[in-house]
């Protein structure tokens, strides 16, 4: 985005403090993240909980923010030409394409794991694979021939070309129209995922049988109670439609109408804004992802592994992080129900065999694949956890 009317009040001043003043709190964020999630997945106790698609997506998008934390604001604040303007030009769009479209594929893989049984780990290659297509070629194309670089008219770095038509089309293509479609995905991955909570009105494993006898299946009583889940995965969907089609929608306005410096130097401002802040923001969400909580909840406490393990369960639900699809048969049931009222002196037994059968379940991203039977014949859990 340019820095247009860029001598009309406020000044380049407060231009530097509104853009640095978000950008430097996002980069110290997703610096510190992206350490602690090194530092996680390469301990043992703590590697387990981080081996998802979705987390590993979530990773390359904090890294492609990174990059934008640092070349977007050197691009829009630069005050002078030369090749260092188109490379950072460059960065910036790309990276701005790559984290939105990382967003969008972790969108759209919890419905196609959770709905279509597809698996999640042989989508993974796809998702980084064309992402990284989608938003390299178009870039390095408008970088190749020129079209990147010192802006003589909003003094900065942008598009340069001489015909405003051809800026206009290599702004759509290399950027909002990509950026445009991951966020309308997202919204659609979410309405799916909606729609299938509604329609198969599932009861989470942990909920007591006589609640559940009660509960009722409307439809609205169903998107009450995985309200928290609900509000979990619409977060990401919301933020991108906020930043994503505002930022877009200003930026072409911005192209196309010249006219009242005092509404374009305001919306200007806004835009900027929210690209700045799309670091912090989004390493918020990142801060309180559940896997990344149950690791650090083992590297504080690793002599308490198996019972977080087996509190996932319940947490999860309260933490609108997994969904749990109910599918043991009716005798099962009523072992679990067993155990669960045992005496005192068979609890820990109890508990430990409930922790036995879910660590049992088969990898949530992979599909719905019947777990081995057990040694007395009948099938094992078929609980499957989808991470949110």
């Amino acid at each position: 985005m340019s820095l247009a009317s860029r001598s009309s009040p406020p000044s380049l001043k407060t231009y530097t403090h509104v853009i640095l003043g978000l950008v430097i709190p996002g980069i110290g964020l997703t610096t510190v993240l992206l350490t602690l999630y090194g530092y996680a997945a390469w301990n043992t106790r703590s590697r387990r909980y981080l081996d998802r698609v979705s987390f590993r997506l979530l990773t390359y998008a904090l890294v492609a923010h990174f990059c934008f934390g640092i070349s977007f604001p050197i691009s829009v604040l630069t005050v002078y030409p030369g090749r260092g303007c188109a490379v950072l030009s460059f960065l910036s769009n790309l990276t701005a394409v790559f984290s939105a479209g990382m967003f969008f594929s972790m969108a759209i893989n919890l419905p196609l794991v959770l709905v279509f049984s597809v698996n999640g780990r042989k989508m993974e290659k796809y998702y980084v694979g064309g992402i990284t297509l989608i938003s390299l070629v178009p870039n390095l194309a408008s970088y190749a021939s020129g079209n990147l670089g010192w802006d003589d008219v909003n003094k900065t770095c942008w598009y340069h070309s001489k015909d405003p038509s051809a800026t206009l089309r290599w702004l759509v293509g290399t950027q909002s129209v990509w950026i445009l479609l991951a966020s309308l995905g997202e919204v659609v991955s979410f309405m799916v995922i909606l729609g299938y909570l509604v329609v198969y009105r599932l009861m989470p494993e942990d909920t007591l049988s006589s609640y559940a006898s009660t509960a009722s299946h409307r439809p609205g009583s169903t998107i009450l109670r995985f309200r928290n889940i609900i509000l979990r995965i619409g977060l990401y969907p919301l933020v991108s439609c906020i930043l994503n089609i505002s930022t877009t929608v200003i930026g072409l306005y911005l192209f196309e109408n010249h006219g009242d410096p005092q509404t374009n130097w305001r919306l200007n401002l806004t835009g900027l804004a929210m690209n700045a802040g799309r670091p912090l923001i989004y390493g918020l969400f990142a801060a309180t992802d559940p896997a990344f909580i149950r690791a650090l909840r083992a590297l504080r406490h690793p002599d308490n592994e198996p019972e977080t393990l087996s509190q996932d369960r319940t947490r999860g639900l309260e933490m609108s992080t997994i969904i749990y699809l109910s599918q043991r048969s009716q005798d099962e049931s009523s072992i679990y129900e067993r155990e669960k009222y045992n005496t005192s002196g068979s609890s820990r037994e109890a508990q430990m065999r409930r922790y036995e059968m879910s660590t049992m379940v088969t990898n949530p991203e992979v599909g719905r694949v019947h777990p081995p039977a057990n040694d007395d014949g009948p099938p094992a859990s078929n609980d499957l956890a989808y991470h949110i």
